[in-house]
């Protein structure tokens, strides 16, 4: 491959670089730094470029903290000028199908540029073109005023922003505007979520991969007016639109920890303002349009692993305590079913801390996504349901196949910094990250996955794709566990057992 690479698009001319065989373009501005008047405000275009935009490095990240040791990946340079993506393409010639991902990181964690989404392969396997963003984090992009029609959901602003980006430049990048494929992974794939519920998100993409999706995860406007009054007390009542960044931050975990103590949810994330985000998750999957987009939907089988202490010794009655705290308000008996739920998880695992794992995973990840997927079945909408079951080879395999594991499998980049300890690179790690590649990047093409075995979500036939070594299709996974859940929470929308079942599995 030859350059330069430039590709021209609306705002002016941006040049990229080769690198192992496809084109990158990084840093690219999608809109105005949010900074100054703009912060706390809708992203506003960006200033025009009288130059060519030398796209050969990566913007900074969001500003945000350090987060778990486990539960994120190692962050660089963060800043809130960060309103930026990067595109991957084959070739700028061409009208290719496009990827867009939004990552993940619980909306307070996490960048577009982490080496594990670089993607090269995965575009260069499936001859597509890739675009990664970056939305704004925390109270910077999930402190909802709701008093003001402007200041709700900024960090899903910034992803429309993006994808209006994507509409109006990607053919400059080899890439077809008329199919996008968006993908994401835990708060990544609850933002496509709460996408899939906004009317100006309607005509912006085309077909939808959600991995490890939390389906809870709109607020309602009565929380977020809560978030809000506290952060702003927090602040001693000072606008925030002036305080330094240090203490936003600091506000913004002293709330978020507060919340979280007292509700179990995350005090940032969208919400349901009315406006913006009309529909929730299972509202939005009978609007026409969504009954239109394919999608993929699954989970990973340990997910909760990864956020427990797999250490602590928990007996019986600390873990079944801890299991009614989550279910309040959820069922009617919620100390029953914690004792119903318990009892039968003990049966298939060995301790009671990771019995506990178990039904979180369960009732954070996979009993939503199999709500999701029979809700779509209803409305007659294509739906591919999956598990991820391979185990990461960490801590001696007592992660087993936790949450955030499949996505260097989805991007083949097995080889990134920390990879080979979390996620392993045998060939059995090689041949899984293959097929799952294939399978992403043939729906983008075509609206379905690469493996003929795997059929869509339906009443009589619900199959599920097993992702390991050697993956497999089944309708049998998980059959009892289904049913114990229509037990504890009968007005889920689980699927009936007649016909087959699929899988249950993230944190909230």
């Amino acid at each position: 491959m030859t350059g330069p690479y430039l590709a021209r698009c609306a705002d002016g001319a941006v040049q990229g670089h080769a690198r192992s065989g496809v084109i990158r373009f990084d840093g690219i501005p999608f809109a105005a730094p949010p900074v100054d008047r703009l912060r706390f405000r809708p992203p506003a275009p960006p200033a025009p470029q009288a130059s060519p935009l030398l796209a050969t490095q990566p913007g900074p990240g969001p500003l945000q903290r350090p987060g778990p040791a486990l539960g994120t990946r190692p962050i660089t340079a963060v800043s809130e000028d960060c309103l930026r993506l990067n595109v991957v393409t084959p070739g700028l010639f061409g009208l290719r199908p496009v990827m867009v991902w939004i990552h993940g990181g619980g909306f307070t964690n996490g960048q577009a540029t982490d080496p594990i989404h670089r993607g090269e392969r995965l575009v260069a396997r499936g001859d597509v073109v890739l675009v990664t963003l970056d939305y704004r984090l925390g109270a910077f992009g999930w402190l909802h005023d709701l008093d003001d029609p402007d200041a709700s959901n900024l960090g899903l602003r910034d992803q429309l922003m993006a994808l209006r980006w994507v509409r109006d430049n990607i053919k400059a990048f080899g890439g077809d505007p008329s199919r996008v494929t968006l993908f994401g992974e835990s708060a990544g794939a609850m933002s496509i979520l709460a996408l899939m519920g906004t009317p100006d998100a309607d005509s912006l993409f085309q077909a939808i991969i959600l991995q490890s999706c939390a389906a809870g995860g709109l607020q309602s406007a009565a929380s977020a007016r809560t978030v809000h009054e506290r952060f702003l007390a927090a602040l001693s009542g000072q606008n925030p639109g002036t305080e330094s960044a240090e203490r936003i931050l600091d506000a913004q975990d002293r709330i978020g920890d507060e919340i979280r103590a007292e509700t179990g949810r995350s005090a940032w994330r969208p919400v349901l303002d009315g406006a913006l985000v009309q529909h929730a998750a299972l509202d939005a999957m009978a609007r026409p349009v969504n009954r239109t987009r394919p999608m993929i939907i699954g989970t990973n089988r340990d997910e909760q692993r990864l956020y427990v202490n797999l250490r602590e010794r928990l007996d019986v009655i600390a873990a079944q305590t801890r299991i009614s705290r989550v279910l309040t308000g959820r069922c009617a008996a919620p100390r029953a079913a914690a004792s119903l739920l318990l009892d039968a998880y003990l049966r298939e695992h060995s301790t009671p801390i990771i019995a506990l794992s178990a039904i979180l995973t369960d009732l954070y990840y996979r009993v939503p996504a199999l709500t999701i997927a029979q809700a779509r079945a209803h409305a007659q909408a294509n739906t591919w349901v999956y598990r991820f079951d391979r185990p990461s080879p960490a801590l001696r395999g007592r992660l087993g196949a936790c949450h955030a594991l499949e996505i260097p499998f989805v991007f083949g980049t097995l080889d990134a910094p920390g990879m080979s300890r979390f996620a392993g690179d045998d060939a059995g790690a090689l041949e899984l990250s293959d097929a799952m590649m294939a399978s992403w990047t043939r729906f983008a093409h075509e609206g379905r996955p690469a493996d003929e075995r795997w059929k869509p979500w339906c009443a009589d036939g619900q199959t599920s794709w097993i992702a390991n070594d050697v993956t497999a299709v089944s309708t049998e996974i998980d059959r009892e566990r289904i049913e114990l859940w229509r037990t504890v929470l009968p007005t889920a929308g689980l699927p009936e057992p007649a016909g087959g079942a699929a899988a249950l599995g993230e944190r909230p």
